[in-house]
């Protein structure tokens, strides 16, 4: 397993833990270039959440429809730790 692989694996089980209604986002072939690693509903609202290592980066596509859902006024948020989705969570709210 790649770091990534982990790190997706650490936040599906945090936000489970917290009750939090999350999903994945299946790639294969058809499917929209850039859309996020993970859905999550929380407190009303839909966030999109782009999974990446601290050094990871977003591919063009990743960048265009980050670009696209901040221009629709959607929540689109790159997490790189634990830390990341904690602070998304008490930012939206009492967890």
């Amino acid at each position: 397993m790649t770091a990534e692989t982990d790190l997706k694996g650490v936040i599906k089980d945090y936000l489970d833990l917290m009750g939090v209604f999350n999903y994945p986002v299946r790639q294969g072939l058809g499917c929209y270039r850039g859309l996020p690693d993970r859905v999550m509903h929380f407190r009303g609202r839909v966030h999109y959440l782009e999974i990446k290592t601290p050094r990871g980066k977003l591919s063009d596509s990743q960048l265009k429809f980050q670009a696209q859902c901040q221009a629709d006024g959607i929540h689109y948020h790159v997490v790189r730790s634990l830390e990341d989705i904690q602070l998304i969570l008490l930012n939206q709210g009492e967890v």
